[in-house]
């Protein structure tokens, strides 16, 4: 191949590494079928810890707010676009306080303030997007089996 062809040419690649070639070959067509391959790991009863904090298996998937300790900044039933943005428009607004309390005292201790106040309106627009996920996962895995359907057809 020339040179020309190789950089035109699209290369499969993934984001991730391969797995190591002696647990590739552990999970061979055949050593499934003759019981070769290990069996997957037991399912936690209990509990697990992500990213080294404790979760129970009864947890919801997106936990509120104030079961991690966050004062909660908009009311309990809401329509998720105009509270975005709201927080959208509060975090431009504490920005902008925030550079005026630099230019004119960098040594303010509203500074620090005003940071936790970004901090807090970051966090939930955080989760407020997050809120969307499941919505996001059941869109998408509908578009998975229409796009299946159609080329199945």
């Amino acid at each position: 191949m020339t040179e020309q062809q190789q950089i035109t040419t699209p290369q499969n690649e993934s984001a991730l590494p391969l797995p190591p070639i002696q647990y590739i070959s552990l999970y061979s067509d055949e050593n499934i079928r003759r019981g070769r391959s290990l069996p997957p790991p037991a399912i936690p009863r209990d509990g697990y810890q992500m990213f080294g904090f404790p979760m129970n298996m009864d947890d919801a998937v997106i936990r509120p707010l104030e079961s991690q300790k966050i004062r909660r900044l908009h009311p309990c039933n809401y329509d998720h676009r105009r509270e975005l943005k709201k927080l959208n428009h509060s975090i431009l607004a504490s920005f902008l306080d925030l550079l005026d309390i630099l230019i004119k005292c960098p040594e303010s201790p509203r500074r620090q303030e005003k940071l936790e106040d970004i901090t807090l309106l970051f966090i939930h627009m955080h989760h407020l997007v997050n809120e969307f996920r499941p919505h996001q996962a059941r869109e998408t895995l509908r578009v998975m089996l229409e796009m299946q359907k159609k080329t199945a057809d």
